[in-house]
């Protein structure tokens, strides 16, 4: 079971942002990181501020349709998987899934990571994502 070990109410993007260059300070490379929540909470938002923490100037964006986005700086690289619209562990795996989960110059940026859920993954880390309905504030829980 995993352990929360951080929390943030977001009020805003730049919240978020700023949370996720702190938190990525302390996620080594090699790390997973699955995403949880519903669309539009903040997921692509904190993946910016996560890649902007390390250094990472590319210009995240949503890989929605794309499935992933791979971003590179230095000899380190970021993943970010939207496994949304997936039907099967294979589909997964066809696309390099193991490959990238393995690599130790990289972080896994997993959102909708329902389908892996079961992998056996060292250093994950899980993220849920809240929207509070009464103040449009987020509640952004960090599980290790």
């Amino acid at each position: 079971m995993q352990k929360l070990i951080k929390t943030l109410i977001s009020n805003c993007p730049e919240d978020t942002i700023q949370f996720a260059k702190d938190l990525s300070k302390t996620i080594p490379f090699g790390s997973t990181i699955f995403m949880v929540g519903d669309l539009g909470s903040g997921k692509t938002t904190f993946t910016k501020g996560f890649a902007a923490g390390l250094g990472f100037s590319n210009k995240v964006q949503s890989p929605t349709y794309p499935i992933l986005n791979e971003y590179s700086h230095r000899n380190n690289f970021i993943y970010h998987f939207d496994l949304y619209r997936l039907k099967s562990i294979s589909e997964f795996l066809e696309i390099g899934g193991i490959e990238y989960l393995s690599n130790t110059n990289g972080i896994c940026i997993i959102e909708w990571p329902e389908l892996i859920n079961n992998f056996d993954i060292e250093k994950k880390f899980k993220i849920h994502f809240k929207v509070n309905k009464s103040d449009s504030s987020r509640t952004i829980e960090v599980y290790k």
